[in-house]
């Protein structure tokens, strides 16, 4: 459901995600939790779905307007075990 809703908001993530062509893109917070909603409306609810999409060469960048908060992108995650688990398919 989360890749299907921004292929809805992101015409050139629909593109990358179809044809598997590199991507990196950035998106506030607030916008993801709009498109794609969980049950707690903090970044690190999005760490497994930023690891999936990199699994499909597209890199998610989140920033946040909070004071202290850090960008959220792959390059950043610190605790690589995090995402060993098989990520959830696009239509769960």
């Amino acid at each position: 459901m989360d890749v299907e809703s921004l292929k809805a908001y992101d015409d050139q993530f629909k593109k990358a995600y179809e044809s598997g062509e590199k991507y990196e893109f950035t998106i506030k917070l607030s916008d993801i939790i709009e498109i794609c909603p969980r049950h707690k409306q903090e970044r690190e609810q999005y760490r497994r779905f930023i690891r999936f999409l990199k699994s499909k060469n597209i890199t998610m960048n989140l920033v946040s307007r909070k004071k202290g908060h850090k960008d959220l992108s792959e390059n950043k995650l610190k605790d690589e075990s995090y995402g060993k688990k098989e990520c959830q398919k696009a239509d769960d």
